[in-house]
């Protein structure tokens, strides 16, 4: 009876055991699940940085392109007013030679 006794009590205390180990290995697995966590919300966090900076170079680039075509537009008048004044400036001339001719 003794002998059963002491072997139910070895068994008590190899259980224990195991339940301490089960105990431990639960308690990391909660610490790896709330550093996953951590991990996730950074990435999430990084995707909406990414995100905004995604949308912030696209607006720039149809900025840019906005004033790249103002500024042919732009160039285009210009070069365009330079053809008429030059023509205006050729007839003041032919002008010019026909009073000093007369």
């Amino acid at each position: 009876m003794e002998e059963t006794i002491e072997k139910l009590k070895k068994e008590i205390e190899e259980q224990k055991l195991i339940i301490k180990g089960y105990e431990k290995v639960l308690r990391l697995n909660e610490k790896e699940l709330a550093n996953a966590d951590e991990i996730i919300k950074m990435y999430e966090s990084i995707m909406s940085y990414s995100s905004e900076e995604l949308k912030n170079a696209q607006e720039t680039v149809k900025a840019t392109d906005i004033v790249a075509n103002i500024s042919r537009e732009e160039l285009m008048a210009a070069l365009d007013r330079i053809k008429e004044l030059e023509e205006a400036n050729r007839k003041l001339r032919e002008e010019a030679l026909k009073l000093n001719l007369k």
